[in-house]
């Protein structure tokens, strides 16, 4: 766990550093943040980047930057906190790639990035015995465990 733990913290610091500068560049530039063009929003809700600037910062910006401090603060619930960030990662490609319909290999990298830091923080929620531990428990032991017809 020791080394996922790291891993953890390190995809918290890039990914907040990274959204930071991107959502800032949003929110300042809301028009062509960073070369964007406006025209990647058609078919979306959105007339600028602003509102999704705003997001990228705030959620996943200071969010990541906020779970990397809590995990080396050793927060008992932070599973909860990665689960949510990168539930929410993936949540975010996904409709990002629905909006512009194009998939860059970005996508596919925050992708995976975001699998990976969720099932990281359900794995710290499983070995810390906290929700959804006993119920993935339970689920197993039905799944798993001989029937008492198959015994005798």
């Amino acid at each position: 766990m020791k080394y996922m733990k790291m891993l953890l913290f390190a995809l918290h610091v890039v990914i907040g550093v990274g959204a930071l500068g991107g959502g800032y560049a949003c929110i300042v530039e809301p028009m062509a943040p960073l070369g964007a063009p406006l025209s990647m929003l058609e078919g979306s809700p959105f007339d600028s980047f602003l509102i999704p600037g705003l997001v990228l910062f705030g959620l996943f910006g200071i969010g990541n930057i906020v779970g990397a401090v809590l995990l080396a603060k050793k927060f008992k619930w932070h599973g909860y906190v990665a689960g949510v960030l990168g539930s929410g990662m993936v949540i975010w490609i996904v409709i990002q790639v629905l909006v512009i319909e194009t998939i860059a290999f970005l996508h596919i990298l925050f992708f995976f990035i975001g699998v990976v830091e969720a099932t990281i923080g359900l794995a710290m929620l499983l070995q810390a015995d906290l929700f959804p531990a006993p119920l993935v428990r339970k689920v197993v032991l039905k799944l798993f465990a001989p029937s008492k017809a198959a015994q005798g």
